[in-house]
């Protein structure tokens, strides 16, 4: 009898590998921009049930799959070509380094025999990128391509998430590869630690159960983690005052009786003073500690127990240091107290501190109370809302007065304090929940960075409401020139030629131009209900010298 013949599975192009991949990996959409080395990536897509969704700036793509990431709890997808594509994505993915959102981004590249020539559109995308990323891989083999796909969305969601880039050269998307897939990823040296140490679990609950004044100081990785409902059964058991960061809004109400409010540089001062002077044990859980986080570094709880809860090893002790260190996640560490203190109760009385219920005052200068009017206004709106601010005075504003639950967390940037994020990451969010409108807060400067991503949102009838803090200047760098520069104003003046209103009509959607604060809820109101891309110019400079409201009702 004649042996039998081993059976071999079909080959097919490297291109075709990388989008069945994807489905497999229940990726629904990618955004991003197509060029001659990641063509035939496209190619292939086009026969897909991924959907494509084609950004007008690779920057653009990488906040919109950041925003996606956000909502939909899973690693959003850019994508680029090679050369200025790539170096494109970078303000992306840095600003998802820092707030530690799960991007993979695939990037196109050379053919293999021309690297390191200097060909037409080549860059050295790896060192590039290797501050900015978590991982990130050249791939030279075409058996490398499918394990390192499936290896990125792994890294990018598992332990601190991060951004993850794989760059493929143009000749491995063409080449044969053979149709396997990986059932299990195996990373030697790669070992995310979930659980806390007992030891360390059971001495930061004696150190929280002996404290008079403890105080539990939150970030976004709380959110991160999804652990949510265990820091909220956590502190309502406990009976223990939380504090927060900007990155942890959202978590716990703002009217809550143990919400003790924001610290940090753009927080409140007796937050401030609560952290810094009056706790005499700080639980802080899920927060890198930036430097906006601090007023007085050096005298950082200088006289407390300190127990630091972080998934990422290399943030204990790097901004403070942890008396009682615990590495693990935090969904996982705290049902694990949780289930301690259900046995060995540790429940304060009462809340120690006094919490006031009186409104922040950022400023009183430059249109403070139309700034705040905006936003107090836009939190009374009852309905499920995707909120993304950019970076400047209006973010402050927005984490200060957007208050309502149902549209917290605001998606907004972090660590980086990237101006542009807002919009094509409130893009981005729609397409990860598409029942929800979407709303983004920016300045006159930040819109103008990326506003070109206003034509996705037409192009895909996104209910975007975005509105436009116009002081015709940088606000920001106008208050710091006045606070640090002694009144010394230069380079901040944007000018009056720009026309919102025109803008949004040019590209397809609806323009309204605010000019007097009564009509501030009506428009934004409006803009909601009509479900259409719509750009609200709100004129701080003239909106209490006339009644006059103008907007388009033309359908786009």
């Amino acid at each position: 009898m004649s042996q039998s013949k081993q059976i071999r599975p079909p080959r097919i192009e490297g291109s075709e590998a990388i989008v069945k991949a994807l489905e497999n990996l229940d990726v629904d959409v990618i955004f991003g921009y197509p060029g001659g080395a990641n063509l035939p990536i496209y190619d292939k897509l086009s026969g897909s049930k991924i959907k494509h969704i084609l950004a007008r700036h690779e920057q653009g793509a990488a906040h919109m799959a950041d925003g996606y990431a956000r909502v939909a709890k899973k690693p959003g997808v850019c994508m680029a070509t090679s050369g200025p594509g790539a170096t494109n994505l970078v303000t992306g993915l840095a600003n998802a380094m820092l707030d530690s959102t799960p991007i993979v981004a695939i990037t196109g590249q050379i053919a293999r025999h021309l690297i390191g020539t200097d060909a037409f559109q080549e860059v050295d995308c790896i060192n590039i990128t290797m501050p900015v990323t978590k991982h990130n891989e050249l791939i030279r083999h075409e058996k490398d391509l499918v394990p390192a796909i499936e290896s990125a969305f792994y890294i990018a969601n598992s332990g601190r998430k991060g951004p993850v880039l794989i760059d493929l050269p143009v000749d491995v998307l063409k080449a044969s590869y053979p149709h396997e897939f990986q059932n299990e990823i195996r990373l030697p040296g790669y070992n995310p630690t979930i659980k806390g140490n007992v030891g360390q679990i059971k001495k930061a609950l004696k150190a929280l159960g002996r404290a008079e004044r403890p105080i539990i100081l939150i970030g976004g990785g709380v959110v991160l983690s999804k652990a949510v409902p265990e820091f909220l059964h956590f502190v309502r058991t406990t009976n223990i005052p939380v504090l927060r960061t900007m990155m942890g809004t959202g978590v716990i109400p703002v009217d809550d009786p143990l919400f003790a409010g924001m610290i940090g540089t753009h927080g409140n001062s007796r937050a401030n003073k609560i952290l810094t002077r009056e706790a005499d044990v700080i639980f802080t859980m899920g927060t890198r500690l930036g430097d906006r986080s601090f007023i007085k570094q050096p005298t950082f709880a200088k006289n407390s127990t300190v127990i630091h809860l972080d998934i990422d090893p290399a943030e204990i002790g790097k901004k403070i240091r942890a008396d009682i260190p615990i590495v693990g996640d935090i969904k996982a560490v705290l049902t694990d107290m949780n289930q301690r203190i259900a046995k060995k109760p540790i429940t304060k009385e009462k809340p120690w501190v006094s919490v006031s219920k009186r409104k922040s005052k950022l400023s009183t200068r430059d249109n403070a109370e139309i700034l705040e009017g905006i936003f107090t206004k836009l939190s009374s709106i009852d309905m499920k809302l995707n909120i993304s601010t950019d970076v400047g005075r209006h973010q402050m504003w927005a984490n200060h007065f957007c208050t309502n639950p149902d549209h917290l967390p605001l998606l907004t940037s972090g660590g980086l304090g990237t101006m542009g994020f807002g919009m094509p990451a409130a893009i981005g969010a729609w397409f990860a929940e598409p029942d929800v409108p979407v709303v983004s807060i920016s300045g006159d400067g930040s819109f103008m960075m990326n506003m070109q991503e206003f034509t996705v949102a037409v192009e895909h009838e996104i209910p975007l409401t975005v509105i436009i803090v116009n002081d015709y200047r940088l606000g920001m760098i106008r208050e710091l020139q006045h606070s640090l520069y002694k009144n010394r104003y230069t380079v901040h003046d944007l000018g009056r030629t720009l026309d919102y209103k025109k803008l949004a009509e040019a590209m397809g959607g609806v323009g309204m131009c605010v000019t007097h604060e009564n009509q501030i809820l009506p428009a934004i109101q409006k803009s909601i209900d009509s479900r259409k891309p719509t750009l609200i110019d709100f004129n701080l400079e003239n909106i209490s010298k006339s009644s006059h409201l103008s907007w388009d009702t033309k359908a786009s």
